[in-house]
């Protein structure tokens, strides 16, 4: 990881200023911003303490360049480091097919949904990598994916390393590979040295059946694997640690970030086959809205927080116009329209429009949200509760949380759209199925917002809506 996570506040208040932004040092200061925060900064921490829409560019711009920059390390470790990966992607060796689509820069390669020339891709590298081993360390993947990435940089992703889909697909490949390769001398050493008396996939008739309220469903993301990885010997240490992280004031994000990475197979089965009161008390970090986020981004890879903000946005006019006779509207509209800044009125009908998608498709809205004030909801599945809303007006909110089978997923989201983006990533994180009074709003949501779906496969009327709202 770059220097700059060691950083101490003062550290990133000087940096601000040798890049004229001294003038948000403060503010910088008063949260704490350190460097291993700016490691996990969003679009959303910029929009809270940089009110200046320019200068909230200007800032992710540079952080953008601080992450993959190397210029903060010595000129001939940085010269030799970038030699060294020109000549490792060098020996690669590309298939004629593939090194025309590299050269055209075609942009199936850059897509996370499974094409040919990505497929191709994924084969050169493990190719590659497979002639030295079966078992890479993490030190190879960086090292062969950071090559790559230096030589054909608009392979770079706009989220995380850069590289972050690519290492995980990678991953998943040797994983396929290994499976069959039971007379294998490394594989079957490695098994011999990792494995677990009795663990593993169990059959159905083994498996304890807990009655949950919310049905639960398989989670989508990297495939899981029928060998046990290293660190699941001391999976019970690990959980503790997390829960220890959590209990700080200001939690490492990094820290229990990689925890999680560690744990994702033991996890997705602990959720499928336990309740969600237990799922919380075994994984609490699955309470704050970071590592829900990153964790919807590590199996779906896609950052819901910023579709929402770049594309949901945008839809939002259009929904309120088309919306116009819910009665939520007529709520909120006196309180958009009372409002002179130009930047949080154009949040407030982000908002309104969020609380108005399930009157699109004539769906049942407490599905979505509730007032607490209404008393104790009976939903079972993911449901925003908003609470202190004066004269019954949404916007008027003084507290939003999301909860699930009764239980309190998150209890401070800070506003609408945030709260969308937890209750989002819940279903999939904690493998929940859409409601049917609801499903057309989250598979619109899933389609049209996050692009998790292709067009051809939607019903006719998510269509005609999406092209509505378009017009």
């Amino acid at each position: 990881m770059s220097d700059y996570i060691s950083w101490k506040p003062a550290e990133v208040c000087q940096w601000l200023e040798r890049n004229n932004l001294g003038e948000f040092s403060n503010v910088f200061m008063e949260h704490e911003i350190d460097g291993a925060t700016l490691g996990v900064f969003t679009e959303r921490m910029a929009e809270r303490l940089i009110p200046i829409i320019k200068k909230q560019a200007v800032f992710m711009s540079l952080l953008e360049k601080l992450k993959t920059s190397e210029a903060h390390r010595p000129l001939m470790v940085d010269v030799q480091r970038r030699d060294s990966r020109a000549r490792d992607s060098s020996h690669i060796a590309f298939p004629p097919l593939l090194l025309a689509a590299l050269e055209r820069r075609d942009h199936e390669l850059k897509s996370s949904r499974k094409s040919k020339t990505r497929t191709l891709l994924l084969q050169a590298l493990f190719d590659h990598l497979s002639s030295k081993t079966l078992y890479p360390t993490h030190h190879q993947y960086v090292e062969l994916l950071s090559s790559l990435i230096t030589v054909y940089p608009y392979l770079k992703e706009n989220f995380g390393s850069g590289y972050d889909a690519l290492h995980e697909s990678l991953k998943n490949k040797f994983k396929k590979e290994r499976r069959p390769l039971v007379s294998d001398e490394e594989v079957a050493r490695m098994r011999r040295k990792f494995s677990i008396t009795g663990s593993g996939r169990k059959r159905t008739s083994e498996v304890v059946q807990i009655p949950l309220n919310a049905v639960r469903t398989p989670v989508n993301g990297p495939t899981a694997t029928e060998e046990v990885c290293v660190e699941e010997r001391n999976i019970t240490e690990i959980v503790k640690t997390m829960a220890e992280e959590v209990k700080k004031i200001r939690p490492d994000m990094m820290f229990l970030q990689e925890q999680m990475t560690k744990t994702r197979e033991y996890r997705r089965t602990y959720i499928l086959s336990h309740p969600t009161r237990e799922i919380l008390m075994e994984f609490p970090c699955l309470r704050l809205p970071e590592i829900l986020l990153l964790e919807m981004k590590a199996l779906q890879h896609i950052d819901v927080d910023k579709q929402v903000t770049l594309v949901l946005n945008k839809m939002a006019p259009m929904i309120l116009l088309r919306a116009s006779h819910s009665t939520i509207i007529k709520r909120c509209l006196e309180t958009i329209e009372d409002c002179q800044e130009g930047a949080v009125k154009k949040g407030l009908q982000l908002e309104t429009a969020i609380l108005c998608l399930p009157s699109l498709f004539s769906e049942d809205a407490s599905l979505l949200f509730a007032f607490e004030e209404s008393g104790t909801s009976q939903v079972v599945t993911p449901q925003i509760i908003l609470s202190g809303c004066k004269e019954g007006v949404p916007l008027q909110h003084s507290l939003v949380k999301v909860t699930m089978d009764k239980e309190i997923i998150v209890e401070d989201c800070t506003d609408i759209s945030l709260a969308l983006c937890v209750l989002f990533s819940t279903y999939f994180v904690f493998g929940v199925e859409y409601p049917k009074g609801l499903k057309k709003t989250l598979t619109f949501l899933e389609a049209f917002v996050f692009k998790m779906k292709e067009e051809k496969f939607l019903p006719i009327t998510l269509k005609r809506v999406f092209n509505s709202l378009c017009e």
